[in-house]
């Protein structure tokens, strides 16, 4: 379905848009610590503007707001941000290219995901040639020292027991040993729910915007069936005793895990609309399954069923239409 919806706005309109991709651009440099996660929603930002003014237009307004936030960075010192949020930006014009031609809902949402996992790979490489320790490395470092002090921090404790000392050495030895094998997976999941979330509230905000989204309701969102088979290999290859496929395998898992609890949410949000369950019990419910472990486990599991389940009657659905 094509969401472009050429439009010609006011003055106003203009320079309100301009502005506000820019300044998303430009506020994390200010002040990180305050308005750094507002690069999250550079993708939202691009997916929206091309979406309400159209390719030719949206994409216009966002070059001018880059060009603009390039001359304040560049006066702040702060390009690298400028190529990183440049990169952002680039995945939501990606996604709305993705739309345009009809790509299925999986295929956009993996095109979203390869444009931002390319274009940091390609940043990170850039500003770390020649440098004797990369970001990545310094970061597991950062994280391996942080954890080493946390423990001595803990040693040192008098109101710590006994008992709960042996408890946090030994979580804390474990997670020295297993962030540095997960962290592809964490910095993975990261793009993948960046990725998620531009789908999901641009699809609605778009519905609300110009009166058509570019895909159905969350609810009927659904994963190639195929993918299954991947998660069958990366399970497999968890088990191998050769340590380049063991780590692939185990980051490949958790990954994959994070994809199929979206299904299983959209899965729940199929049977929440179904049954016109009260927002406020809803909203709670959605908090408890995304912030308890046990509920993301619950998605995830809901979510690999439903391949075989088909719990939304979706393939009965598309089988009927056929006929």
């Amino acid at each position: 379905m094509t969401i472009q919806a050429e439009q010609k706005p006011d003055v106003r309109k203009i320079i309100g848009a301009i502005l506000t991709c820019s300044l998303v651009i430009i506020l994390p440099a200010i002040e990180w610590s305050l308005f750094g996660w507002l690069h999250m929603l550079l993708p939202l930002l691009a997916f929206l503007v091309l979406g309400k003014y159209g390719g030719y237009t949206g994409k216009r307004f966002l070059l001018t707001a880059l060009a603009l936030a390039a001359i304040v960075l560049t006066l702040l010192n702060s390009f690298d941000l400028f190529i990183f949020s440049a990169v952002f930006l680039l995945s939501g014009y990606v996604l709305f290219t993705s739309t345009e031609r009809q790509d299925t809902i999986a295929i956009c949402g993996l095109k979203t995901c390869v444009t931002l996992a390319v274009g940091w790979t390609i940043i990170l490489g850039f500003f770390t040639f020649g440098a004797e320790i990369s970001p990545y490395n310094q970061l597991l470092q950062t994280l391996d020292q942080g954890i080493g002090e946390a423990l001595t921090y803990y040693r040192q404790s008098d109101t710590v027991s006994g008992d709960t000392m042996i408890v946090l050495e030994t979580t804390l030895y474990q997670m020295k040993v297993l962030v540095p094998i997960i962290m592809p997976a964490i910095l993975g999941s990261i793009i993948l729910l960046v990725t998620w979330f531009t789908m999901v509230i641009g699809n609605n905000l778009l519905l609300k915007i110009n009166g058509a989204s570019p895909w159905v309701s969350y609810g009927y969102w659904s994963l190639p069936d195929k993918l299954i088979w991947l998660v069958i290999i990366t399970a497999l290859a968890s088990l191998v005793p050769v340590q380049s496929l063991k780590f692939i395998g185990i980051n490949g898992i958790i990954l994959l895990s994070i994809i199929y609890a979206f299904q299983g949410l959209a899965v729940a949000v199929f049977y929440m609309n179904k049954w016109s369950v009260p927002i406020l019990l809803r909203s709670f419910f959605y908090v408890m399954m995304i912030l308890q472990s046990f509920g993301t486990i619950v998605l995830i599991i809901l979510g690999i069923a439903d391949i075989w389940f088909d719990f939304r009657k979706l393939k009965q659905q598309i089988v009927n239409e056929e006929k």
